[in-house]
């Protein structure tokens, strides 16, 4: 069976077959590999940790391919096996509590998954867990707009999470919203779906439009070299620099 020796070997072979989409093969195998877990009555630590990830990865796998009913199974157990999970190393190993995915992930994962599904209310509910538990969450409320459509208080959460998130920042040749300790959000993509919310009228159009034209304005700086292309780090070493030269006394 799939992981048996080697789980966290395993779950590396699942993360590149998914890369290079093979995602029956990524299917059968994190199916195994969830199953030999979760038949185990008594896991160690680490084999819980295993769990986890392993359920995260069989979600995100069951929403590609379309099989929206395991999915929710699935994350529901995800959701379960993590508040375990949370508790053990509570009690044994608070220190690797900070290192773990934050629950607001598998929020955000469930609310992907039950509006594939066509659960707008659980979907709904689940981006909202997700903003609760990691307030200023630009991704998870943009794709609440994109998937569950605009009403007036996500189009107003989403532009005020664009607006706290800082600059655009260039990273790996993608221009990104990426807010502190939180997932990023691709630049041009925020302002599309804020343009759409401007077409539709709905929400405060003119603080959409506002974050439009920042992101436009903070893209071209970038672009042209007025700009650093990171700004947050940039001003973080400024404030190393000495402020005066000693040598000038």
């Amino acid at each position: 069976m799939f992981g048996m020796n080697d789980p966290a070997q395993t779950l590396l072979q699942l993360e590149r077959y998914i890369e290079d989409g093979r995602m029956e093969m990524s299917e059968v195998m994190a199916t195994q590999f969830t199953e030999m877990f979760l038949s185990q009555k008594k896991r160690t630590t680490d084999a819980q940790i295993m769990l986890v990830k392993g359920l995260r990865i069989l979600s995100d796998v069951f929403l590609a391919r379309g099989k929206y009913q395991r999915a929710i199974a699935s994350v529901k157990t995800l959701h379960r096996e993590r508040k375990k999970m949370i508790r053990t190393l509570s009690k044994g190993a608070p220190h690797l509590l900070e290192k773990i995915t934050a629950p607001a992930e598998d929020y955000r994962r469930a609310g992907k998954i039950y509006a594939a599904a066509g659960k707008t209310g659980t979907a709904m509910k689940a981006f909202s867990k997700c903003e609760k538990l990691s307030p200023g969450h630009v991704a998870a409320s943009m794709e609440a707009c994109q998937l569950l459509g605009f009403d007036k208080k996500s189009v107003n959460r989403f532009v005020s999470n664009v607006q706290a998130a800082g600059p655009v920042i260039l990273s790996s040749g993608r221009f990104e919203l990426q807010p502190p300790n939180r997932p990023e959000a691709e630049a041009r993509e925020v302002q599309t779906v804020l343009q759409s919310a401007v077409e539709a009228a709905i929400g405060s159009t003119d603080a959409c439009q506002l974050q439009i034209t920042r992101i436009s304005d903070e893209v071209g700086a970038i672009e042209r070299g007025e700009a650093a292309a990171n700004a947050r780090l940039q001003a973080a070493m400024d404030l190393l620099k000495p402020q005066h030269d000693y040598y000038e006394y």
